[in-house]
Parts: structure tokens; sequence; C-alpha cells
């Protein structure tokens, strides 16, 4: 099974897995070889990539789309590093910064909170990097 993930600027995995993990919005969603086709939203937090010696590469991902079909998973989304890159003090930042923001009408009321959800997601990727 092939798995492509690609981010506005450039196309960050394009490699044969045997098996994968994405964050859905609503909690994480496995693929396998033979998956049946599929659209789901992605949420943010760790995908994880493993390949047929076993080995797991770790992807911090953060909002999309994945799409299986033809035993091809896609993921599209707005950005993606490599979990080892994320850096826990800026994901502590961030946070901070999301739970500043004011929220004063019912549209930055959920501007913050999918800022504060997307922050949370980010520190508990970058928390578990450093435990890895």
């Amino acid at each position: 099974m092939r798995c492509v993930a690609v981010t506005p600027e450039k196309t960050v995995v394009d490699r044969e897995t045997s098996f994968v993990v994405v964050p859905l919005y609503d909690g994480e969603y496995a693929i396998g070889p033979g998956h049946s086709p599929v659209v789901g939203r992605l949420g943010a937090g760790e995908a994880r990539l493993t390949f047929e010696d076993g080995s797991v590469e770790r992807w911090y991902v953060e909002g999309g789309f994945v799409e299986t079909s033809n035993d091809v998973a896609t993921i599209l989304t707005n950005r993606a590093y490599p979990m080892a890159e994320l850096d826990l003090d800026a994901a502590k930042k961030a946070l901070e910064e999301a739970l500043k923001r004011p929220a004063s009408s019912p549209e930055a009321a959920e501007a913050k909170a999918d800022a504060v959800a997307t922050a949370r997601a980010r520190l508990r990727a970058a928390e578990k990097a450093a435990r890895l």
C-alpha cells in the first residue's frame, strides 16, 4: 500500500507502507492494504506510517483530509512535520497564546476553541516525541 502526504508547499511522504494511522477530527483511523475507499477529515495529531520491515515513521499533521482508494492512502494536510522536529517549548508557547485569544463573538470563540484544540494536540505530540 502506498502512502502519499502532501502539504500546500510540497510532497512530504511518498512511500510504500504496510499500515497507516491518521488522526481524524474525532479519533484515530487505521488504514491497511485493501482498505475500502473512504474520505475523512483530519484533525491535529500524530500520523504513524508502518513499513514492511516493522519500522515506524511518526509525523505531526494538522488539519486537512485523508483519502483511500486503490491501495493508496493520500493525506492532504495544512502542515506536516516529522515528530522529532517538534519543539516542546514552542508547543507550550503556542498553547499559551491560543488560550489568550479573545472570544468576544461566537466566531471568535469558535476560532479560539479551534486554536486551543490544535495547540493542545501539538503539545501532546511534542511531549510524546520527547519521550521517544
